[in-house]
């Protein structure tokens, strides 16, 4: 079978199931602080990238609230128009927001960050550090890019444990996650 449709096959049945997840996890609020507080890279990480949840992704409220409270440049992603690429905007709890492709809000300013630290949103991941993304490679192109400016860097998945897969169905620009961020641990992979 080609690739992309058992990706396709697999990106169907992993949104169905985090709806599920979503539905019966009620909007809890997530302390993510436990879980990041010993961390190095999360305590010397100076310009962290998050996102705003769409849908049924987890919450990334109480996150970036943490980012905030850490006194970290809290920066969002925002879709160039130019190019396949994402770019990240610092934004705080006063900028404007805009809708931006695909109805995902984005900062509405040019103050452009080069992240320390990356969390991204998953459909699915599994324990070898892939990711199952939405289909349009921004992140795994972006973090590629990056990869190629020789920049260090924490890449961490942000998913709720349920949504843990024996195996991620890959390709070669699929990208590497650091770790899996998720309501119940932190799992390091590389």
């Amino acid at each position: 079978m080609d690739l992309s449709i058992e990706k396709k096959n697999q990106r169907k049945l992993a949104a169905k199931k985090r709806l599920l997840i979503h539905q019966s996890f009620n909007n809890r609020f997530v302390d993510f602080n436990k879980l990041l507080q010993k961390n190095k890279w999360f305590k010397e990480g100076k310009i962290i990238a998050s996102f705003l949840s769409i849908k049924t992704e987890i919450s990334t409220k109480s996150l970036n609230q943490l980012i905030w409270r850490s006194k970290k440049t809290l920066c969002l992603p925002v879709i160039k128009h130019d190019s396949d690429l994402l770019s990240f905007h610092r934004y705080i709890k006063t900028d404007k927001l805009i809708v931006g492709r695909f109805g995902v809000m984005e900062p509405d300013n040019n103050s452009e960050c080069l992240p320390d630290v990356m969390f991204v949103p998953c459909l699915a991941f599994d324990l070898f550090g892939y990711r199952l993304g939405y289909g349009g490679g921004y992140y795994d192109k972006t973090l590629a890019y990056f990869n190629s400016l020789k920049n260090t860097f924490t890449v961490v998945g942000l998913a709720y444990d349920n949504q843990k897969v024996d195996e991620v169905i890959h390709d070669d620009l699929d990208q590497k996650l650091n770790y899996i961020l998720t309501e119940k641990q932190l799992y390091k992979i590389l």
